[in-house]
């Protein structure tokens, strides 16, 4: 009998195809806040827009949940929020 170990570690691969181009500053944007409905994401989220707050003169946060943390948001609520933001926190709670 031979015993075969295997490693499940990695080397992690950060790709930045198909991500959105920061802002230079958060400074007057409109900031979504998309909750995956678990305990205490949108209370996460509040706070982490009270924090940047401190430091930019932010627009008033656009918030939404998904309502589902086992699924992916809706194609229909992600293109409705594009329109009326600038950036995007989503947060996961428990």
């Amino acid at each position: 009998m031979t015993l075969k170990i295997l490693n499940p570690t990695f080397e992690p691969a950060i790709s930045a195809q198909g991500m959105a181009e920061r802002p230079a500053s958060l400074a007057g944007k409109r900031i979504g806040l998309l909750s995956n409905d678990k305990l205490n994401a949108s209370e996460l989220l509040d706070a982490i827009h009270e924090v940047l707050s401190d430091t930019f003169e932010l627009g008033i946060p656009v918030r939404l949940n998904r309502g589902n943390a086992s699924a992916p948001a809706p194609t229909e609520m992600l293109e409705g929020i594009a329109t009326e933001i600038d950036v995007a926190l989503l947060g996961n709670g428990d």
